[in-house]
C-alpha cells in the first residue's frame, strides 16, 4: 500500500512540474528566437533555470502539503 501511495505522489509531482515547465520553456524559447541579443539570451537562461527550480519546489510542496 505504501508503494502505491509513493508512486502516485511522485507521478503527481512530475506531472505538475512538466505541465508548468512547458509554458516557461516555451516562453523563453520564443523570447530568445524573436529578440536575438546576447545579453538577453544569457539572462533568459538564468531566469529559466531559477523559475524551473521554483516550479519544482512548488510542485513538491503542493503535493506534500495536501497529504
Amino acid at each position: 500500500m505504501d508503494l502505491l501511495f509513493n508512486t502516485s505522489m511522485i507521478k503527481n509531482i512530475i506531472s505538475t512540474f512538466f505541465q508548468e515547465a512547458f509554458y516557461v520553456t516555451g516562453f523563453f524559447f520564443l523570447l530568445i528566437k524573436i529578440f536575438d541579443h546576447k545579453t538577453l539570451t544569457v539572462i533568459s537562461k538564468y531566469l529559466m533555470v531559477i523559475l524551473l527550480l521554483f516550479i519544482l519546489i512548488h510542485a513538491i510542496t503542493a503535493i506534500v502539503v495536501s497529504l
